[in-house]
């Protein structure tokens, strides 16, 4: 089954049944569905054909799932570009992606006039929405002139429905391509984990432009009410929302929630109406899931996935295995759960052979949600795909129960004396003591050990005068002696994040090699 089929019944057998809401904007799904039959007329009108990409730019707006609705039907290629991207970027992903057309909201104007030269020489249609706008095409009166709506093209689960450009931390965005039956299986199998219902109301407040924006339509697959931030997260309006939209569940990232717990001591939200959080993105520490159960005491959810997955929902920390987790077997929150059915798993060796259960390794996954390939990066593609498995340059292990562990990116690996040292399990520790906010753990280069650990600390209010040495002696007895600190840099400065809220490593670490006076030993050594 196609997803453009999962639009024609779930707009038949709900037609009246919210579908978005943005504001104080609602859209029923049997509005979705014809809306979405006129856009893709307009796209078929312009000449539009199977494999042509179809780009859009816009903040969170309803108009940014008519348009991904009438790419499923027509056959283009939905293309988001992050409005956060600089204008080299976003260049380079119509370059890309050989994009054809361009949706721009009208809050997006300028950030498009500065590469309207590149538009013209690429010769890419440009359609403006949302709003006054000086492009020569207007997407409402385009849809006015529609007289009629022609058959659609045919298409196979295999074609591609959309380009994923990875948020990443380092080098030029690329772009997964991810299939028509790729996002039919990811709804069906995400709905079924999460347990949503057709009477869920469904708040996700993160950007379109990247993978996750296939959470937002897995109401596709039960006709629930999606609630869509009106604009950009707002961490200051979030939990009014939730409040007055009556949401029943929500997702944020680990740092969001961080926030959610802060914001909550001065003025208690109302989760009344809320029966599940999700959380994702980024590891979160058993410190924080405890946090934020005792602060809201609703049923928690913990998922991993991936772009090169179609986000596809690779494993799942239910609720019960968080009830687990607090009570009888606490390892389990450090876990990001059990492995869904629609994947197969392996954790491999440096070369390629499986490990021993509990040993770590390299995750690799084979199923119907892998990408095909990243767009024009024939040697990446090869580099990540093997006989059908996906290596995810994730490292991991599996329990006896089949619960995975992340220990950390493979390229976020620290070897200090020839001991393989996994941030995120430093983080995990340190984000423990009382005083401390915030942190994030990398590598520096060390003249004796090769590497050395370095954690970046934000202190909590509560203790303005935790020391290096505090820390260091609070380490000692819990971590092994390469993976102890050599040094604490404490900060003020936010962490810089990625759109889906994930620190940059990478841009932390550059931050400090820039001030080696702040590093007690010699950088270059």
């Amino acid at each position: 089954m196609l997803p453009r089929e999962l639009i024609r019944r779930t707009g038949s057998n709900n037609p009246k049944k919210v579908a978005y809401v943005c504001g104080d904007h609602e859209v029923t799904w049997g509005q979705m569905d014809a809306r979405s039959d006129r856009i893709a007329a307009v796209l078929l009108s312009m000449g539009c054909r199977v494999g042509d990409a179809a780009a859009i730019i816009a903040p969170e707006c309803i108009e940014v799932y008519e348009h991904f609705f009438a790419c499923m039907k027509a056959g283009a290629i939905r293309v988001g570009i992050n409005r956060r991207f600089t204008p080299a970027e976003m260049i380079h992903v119509l370059r890309d992606s050989n994009a054809r057309y361009l949706f721009v909201h009208a809050s997006c104007t300028d950030q498009i006039e500065i590469i309207r030269d590149v538009l013209d020489e690429l010769d890419i249609g440009v359609i403006g929405f949302g709003g006054a706008h000086n492009f020569a095409s207007d997407l409402d009166a385009l849809t006015d002139a529609v007289a009629s709506v022609p058959d659609m093209p045919s298409l196979s689960s295999e074609d591609p429905l959309f380009y994923s450009y990875t948020s990443g931390t380092t080098g030029v965005p690329k772009g997964a391509v991810l299939t028509h039956g790729a996002v039919t299986v990811t709804i069906l199998h995400a709905l079924a984990e999460f347990g949503f219902v057709r009477d869920d109301r469904f708040f996700l407040p993160t950007g379109n432009a990247w993978v996750a924006v296939v959470l937002a339509f897995l109401g596709l697959g039960n006709g629930m009410t999606h609630i869509i931030a009106d604009g950009d997260y707002d961490r200051g309006t979030f939990f009014d929302t939730v409040k007055e939209k009556s949401v029943t569940a929500f997702l944020l990232a680990p740092t969001m929630l961080k926030w959610a717990l802060e914001d909550n001591k001065a003025t208690p939200f109302d989760l009344s109406s809320v029966r599940l959080i999700v959380y994702g993105s980024s590891p979160a520490s058993p410190h924080l899931i405890r946090s934020v159960h005792e602060t809201f005491g609703k049923d928690m959810i913990n998922v991993y996935a991936l772009t090169e997955t179609t986000w596809g929902g690779v494993s799942f920390l239910s609720p019960e295995d968080h009830r687990r987790g607090l009570s009888t077997k606490p390892k389990l929150l450090s876990s990001v759960g059990r492995v869904a059915s629609h994947f197969e798993i392996s954790i491999r060796s440096e070369d390629g052979q499986p490990v021993a259960v509990g040993e770590p390794g390299e995750v690799w996954l084979r199923g119907p949600t892998v990408m095909a390939e990243y767009l024009n990066l024939p040697e990446q593609t090869q580099e990540v795909q093997s006989e059908g498995w996906l290596r995810t340059n994730d490292i991991g292990s599996l329990d006896e129960e089949g619960y995975l562990y992340l220990l950390d990116r493979q390229k976020f690996l620290i070897i200090s004396g020839g001991v393989n040292v996994y941030p995120a399990s430093v983080e995990e520790v340190i984000v423990k003591h009382p005083g401390v906010a915030d942190i994030c753990v990398v590598g520096l280069p060390h003249p004796e050990w090769g590497e050395a650990v370095v954690a970046v600390v934000h202190r909590a209010d509560s203790h303005p005068e935790l020391s290096h040495t505090e820390l260091i002696e609070f380490c000692r007895d819990k971590l092994n002696r390469p993976s102890v600190p050599k040094h604490i840099v404490f900060t003020q400065e936010d962490f810089p994040l990625t759109t889906n809220f994930k620190v940059r490593k990478n841009d932390v670490r550059n931050l400090l090699m820039s001030r080696p006076q702040d590093i007690p030993w010699d950088l270059e050594g």
